[in-house]
């Protein structure tokens, strides 16, 4: 009998076993494909290696700007893709080596629950039975299916399938404007597609800021994306030149052709087949938990996206914190208050704390402030000036409810941003601090001090 199971070894998995490890637990990390889930081989660390060679790409197109002569400059995408495996392999073998320092048994096959206290693993023609005193599942997600009619023959690929493309296609449909939707957009946009991206909800990034989607829209559509929201699959054909998308747009159906249809809907928690069908789970297939991580089941804790809260590495790597300590005695909730969203656009988009519709939605007085990377004189130094930073606070007491960015190198900086809202500071601590110049930075305390009424270096408009 081991103190600790665990199914899954992403980054809830991987990071519960290496706390549990800490506390003295004796664990075994059980997965069927390699350590690091999704998020390492098939979502966020591919799909960012993939962006910097975009990203690159894009600035040597622009190295006039820059006082720099560039020609003849093309795109191996072979070449792409073994940089992008090449990436993902040295962290898979680092982050097995990682888990085995701490001793965690890493049980390679396909776990089924027995009970609160058995799993069994099934490898190739072997089973093997785990006794633990306690079972976390950390079982991830998987792509959500386009529930749409389809002809026989209409091929699609999912964002798995886009990572693994052996030649860029000339064109591309992405239906589903969410976070990996505009992010593959941005990647195959600046390698060459050219590229739809369709959202079936009235702006990309549902949920996000509206202010920040609307923003994003636009420098999509800039940089050539055609962009079409409001827009609805309603069936998907193949035709002899290319597969058809036949849309329902509010001016009515449309056809759009490409020679590669990504479909980005969303994912859903892996969470079928168990085996311990007694687990609660909702209408979405997601594993109902409590702040301590604890199903209904004792001894059974769920963590991730398997809990599907937030579809968020790093969120799921808290949340295995908080389990592995429940698990070996302590009584610790997860905490949700300050988590930073962040979409690896070009220009990126990051996020925490409320949308300014959800802050006007709550009753409270508020004030917004604004400042735009156009007036700091770092992100024109970068040649990288598109986009700005929002800030949302309490009219009365001035607290800070939420953060938006969008703009160079954002998904680094909202972690100050994360700090205040954690802290509860208010845009005054925000303002009256310190920031270094010249850097991006300085763009927050300049929103903080407009949310203040106190800005320096925004035009004063005329009264």
């Amino acid at each position: 009998m081991i103190d600790v199971a665990i199914i899954g070894a992403g980054p809830a998995g991987y990071v519960a076993a290496i706390r549990a490890a800490q506390l003295g637990a004796t664990v075994s990390l059980i997965e069927k494909d390699e350590v690091g889930g999704v998020c390492l081989s098939r979502g966020c660390v591919p799909t960012k290696a993939l962006l910097e060679s975009a990203n690159l790409l894009s600035k040597i197109a622009k190295a006039g700007k820059y006082g720099i002569s560039v020609d003849n400059v093309t795109t191996d995408i072979s070449s792409v893709m073994e940089r992008k495996n090449g990436i993902v392999k040295r962290i898979v073998t680092s982050t097995r080596r990682l888990i085995e320092s701490y001793g965690v048994e890493i049980v390679k096959g396909t776990a089924t629950i027995k009970g609160s206290r058995e799993v069994t693993v099934a490898s190739n023609s072997s089973v093997r039975k785990v006794e633990a005193d306690n079972i976390v599942i950390a079982t991830g997600s998987e792509n959500a299916p386009l529930q749409v009619p389809r002809s026989e023959k209409a091929r699609i690929i999912t964002s798995d399938d886009a990572l693994a493309l052996e030649h860029l296609p000339g064109s591309l449909v992405i239906v589903g404007g969410g976070a990996i939707g505009v992010e593959f957009a941005s990647i195959f946009n600046r390698l060459g597609t050219s590229v739809t991206l369709m959202e079936m909800m009235p702006q990309l990034l549902p949920g996000e800021d509206e202010e920040i989607a609307l923003f994003l829209q636009n420098l999509l559509e800039e940089d050539g994306v055609n962009v079409l929201t409001n827009a609805r699959v309603a069936r998907i054909e193949e035709r002899e030149e290319a597969t058809a998308v036949i849309a329902v747009t509010r001016d009515g159906e449309k056809t759009l052709t490409a020679e590669e249809i990504l479909v980005a809907v969303g994912r859903v928690p892996k969470t079928q087949g168990l085996g311990l069908d007694e687990i609660r789970v909702d209408e979405r297939r997601r594993i109902i938990v409590d702040e301590q991580m604890k199903t209904n089941i004792p001894n059974v804790y769920a963590i991730g996206d398997a809990v599907g809260r937030f579809m968020l590495a790093h969120v799921a790597s808290a949340e295995a914190i908080v389990a592995a300590e429940n698990a070996m005695g302590a009584a610790v909730e997860i905490d949700y208050h300050a988590v930073p969203r962040c979409v690896y656009t070009s220009p990126a988009v990051a996020s925490v704390g409320l949308t300014e519709k959800q802050a006007t939605a709550s009753g409270r007085q508020i004030t917004v402030g604004r400042f735009s990377f156009l007036n700091n004189s770092r992100a024109l130094t970068l040649s990288e000036d598109r986009g700005g930073i929002k800030v949302i606070a309490d009219a009365k007491s001035g607290e800070i409810l939420g953060i938006h960015m969008i703009g160079p190198k954002v998904s680094e900086m909202i972690h100050e941003a994360v700090l205040a809202i954690k802290l509860e500071a208010t845009v005054d601590d925000v303002a009256d601090m310190i920031h270094a110049h010249p850097t991006l930075s300085e763009a927050l305390k300049e929103a903080a001090l407009d949310a203040a009424g106190r800005s320096i270096h925004k035009v004063k408009k005329k009264t």
